[in-house]
């Protein structure tokens, strides 16, 4: 969203721009990630430099792996000075670092039991007269 300019778009215009749907734009207004903009006499919503650089928070956080709820109570936290605001962030990506280092030793864990199951079956295959989806032996304990 680098070099847009910001001063005045309705909600189509930011959301092309930003690579989202104008739904999505909506429903970050609804959920309280977006704040609630101007709209015209007839209507639309109109978004000013602000929503955007928030926009841009929003999809950045999301791409880093932050849930829309996460992404909800960070844009909610009280304006701090900076090094209150960076201390606050810093702990909350502490936190999302040991859930994403959890999640890896959950997917390495399941991939050793893929890993086995695929060792089991190539050692003793299933019987003929079991069918893919309808017999245990597919995927023995």
């Amino acid at each position: 969203m680098a070099g847009m300019d910001t001063s005045r778009l309705l909600i189509g215009d930011l959301a092309r721009k930003a690579g989202v749907s104008a739904s999505a734009l909506r429903y970050y207004e609804a959920a309280g990630l977006l704040p609630a903009e101007t709209r015209t006499e007839s209507g639309y919503r109109v978004y000013g430099r602000q929503a955007a650089l928030r926009l841009a928070f929003i999809q950045r956080a999301k791409a880093v792996g932050f849930k829309l709820s996460e992404i909800k109570r960070l844009v909610e936290v009280p304006r701090a000075n900076r090094e209150d605001e960076l201390a606050l962030f810093n702990r909350v990506l502490d936190s999302k670092i040991g859930e994403v280092r959890a999640r890896i030793d959950q997917l390495r864990e399941t991939e050793r039991e893929l890993r086995r199951l695929e060792s089991a079956l190539s050692t003793q295959p299933p019987a003929a007269r079991c069918h893919l989806g309808d017999c245990a032996c597919w995927l023995p304990a």
